[in-house]
């Protein structure tokens, strides 16, 4: 879009108005120059000295294979993935067996009936055990022990065995039959740290099109800067151009002092502009470093590969589709609902009351020695068995019923949450591809414009040239022509930062840098 200008009459400037003017702008070109002559002893050099080599080409390509190896959240991405791989075996480790030992040396001393009939027990016990917790919540428990008594005391009181060995053989069973009951209160666990897993996966996706997005806004924003700075280049070596056509018109009488004057502030001008334009290369050189080489900030940047975009076509319905069907965010919060939804399941059985069951049975014997006591024991001819319930009822059963309540509400609000991001995956396609169709066709506008714009540049210069037109026209025309240039350089700009999002959106970024995440 172009604003017109409105051009008058060409003054006189022997007159007291143009007097004014000369005088208002011979002071602002000094300052000008003065300020810029400062400013360019302290900026620091971005390009190539003379006999320095040029940085080889850097391709986008290049950039993203560098960040995604480098990029920090990424690094910290997959060290969360990898905590969740962790977490999955802490929770399968819960079913593996464990082993127990104890040993103990007691002795205790009795003097029932008085008069010195006093009688001691020394006692040695040792027991080993294997348990094992298996998937319907019951806990399985082997055990062995051995144990040796020492009678010291009356005669009459000694037992028929003294020493006495005991051994015995027990397997005993607890099964919840209410609360924990259940392969799917028991899974929960290992179902909830797999499910942690497969959101990591997605989380990493994530991260890795955030990534490759970020990359490609650092990299066409560096190369929209570049040509911005020349374009300013440009400017300035027309504006010096123009500057000594002046000054040779003013020796021969067909300029005055004033259109030098206004040439001169004109360079001062491109001079400022350049100096803003290189700071903000220098700028957009440190963001993309600070993605594909943190902490390199001295590297240098060479020219970069941007291909020319020849043909835009775009779907909506193609694009949300891919969208819908392989965004990462919408797969994660499906996997955190399937989460949800077990901590449900767990809160609806726990309400119920702690009924367990218990049941023991085992074989020992008492003999005079150890081998004895363990061959009588593997005989299996004493033996005893028992059976029982135990039953914990929490009163009021507050703590139950917040559980499931907070189990309701937290997979209500996922619910809600997912309707919610599926909206804005529609919203975001809609609007990206609306910005790809938009920037393509201010592309063409803006192309159409710049050559118009150079068209009446060379027209009002040449007027000038012939005594036709002033110097400020000529000035206007050429900040026009700037301007239209600078607005072709940002469409194009944009349309690839359009394109960029929409591929973000689609999840085809990946597939355009062959990029393979692994399961």
């Amino acid at each position: 879009m172009f604003i017109k200008r409105t051009h008058h009459a060409s003054p006189v400037f022997k007159t007291e108005t143009s007097m004014l003017k000369r005088f208002a702008l011979a002071p602002v070109a000094a300052l000008l120059l003065s300020t810029l002559a400062n400013a360019q002893a302290t900026q620091p050099a971005s390009e190539s000295q003379p006999g320095e080599s040029t940085p080889p080409r850097l391709t986008i390509e290049q950039c993203v294979a560098m960040a995604l190896d480098k990029n920090f959240d990424l690094r910290i991405q997959r060290i969360d993935t990898e905590s969740a791989v962790n977490t999955l075996e802490i929770a399968r480790a819960e079913y593996d067996p464990s082993f127990s030992a104890n040993a103990n040396r007691s002795y205790s001393r009795s003097d029932l009936y008085g008069a010195g009939n006093a009688s001691g027990t020394h006692e040695t016990d040792a027991s080993v055990s294997v348990s094992q917790k298996i998937i319907t919540g019951a806990t399985l428990q082997l055990g062995y022990a051995a144990s040796r008594r020492d009678y010291s005391g009356p005669s009459s009181s000694t037992p028929v065995f003294d020493p006495a060995w005991g051994s015995g053989l027990t397997l005993r069973v607890t099964q919840p039959l209410l609360k924990n009951f259940g392969s799917t209160v028991n899974k929960a666990t290992i179902e909830r740290a797999r499910l942690s897993i497969d959101r990591s996966n997605y989380d990493l996706k994530s991260t890795v099109l955030s990534t490759i997005r970020s990359v490609e806004d650092a990299y066409y924003n560096l190369d929209f800067v570049r040509a911005r700075l020349e374009v300013r280049k440009f400017s300035l070596e027309v504006a010096q151009k123009l500057l000594e056509e002046n000054k040779m018109r003013r020796q021969v009488g067909t300029a005055t002092n004033l259109d030098v004057l206004q040439a001169e502030v004109g360079v001062a001008t491109a001079q400022r502009d350049i100096i803003v334009a290189q700071k903000a290369v220098n700028d957009a050189e440190d963001a993309l470093l600070s993605l594909i080489n943190p902490f390199q900030f001295e590297a240098a940047i060479g020219p970069l590969a941007v291909s020319k975009i020849d043909d835009v076509s775009v779907s909506f319905a193609r694009s949300y589709k891919l969208a819908r069907d392989n965004s990462p965010s919408l797969a994660s919060t499906r996997l955190a609902i399937k989460q949800s939804e077990i901590d449900l399941a767990v809160a609806k059985r726990n309400r119920l009351p702690q009924l367990d069951l218990v049941g023991a049975a085992g074989y020992d014997a008492t003999r005079g020695t150890f081998g004895r006591a363990f061959n009588q024991t593997l005989s299996q001819d004493d033996h005893d068995w028992s059976v029982g319930a135990t039953l914990t009822y929490p009163w009021g059963r507050r703590r139950e019923r917040a559980n499931l309540a907070n189990a309701k509400a937290s997979l209500d609000s996922l619910q809600v949450g997912y309707e919610q991001l599926d909206q804005n995956v529609l919203v975001q396609v809609r609007t990206a591809v609306r910005s790809v169709q938009t920037s393509d066709e201010g592309v063409r506008i803006t192309t159409l414009a710049t050559k118009l714009s150079e068209q009446q540049y060379e027209l009002e210069k040449a007027r000038y040239d012939q005594g036709l037109s002033t110097f400020r026209r000529v000035q206007e025309a050429k900040e026009d022509y700037d301007t239209a240039r600078l607005a072709e350089i940002d469409a194009r700009v944009n349309l690839r930062l359009a394109l960029a999002e929409l591929a973000r959106l689609e999840t085809t970024s990946l597939n355009r840098y062959n990029v393979q995440l692994g399961e």
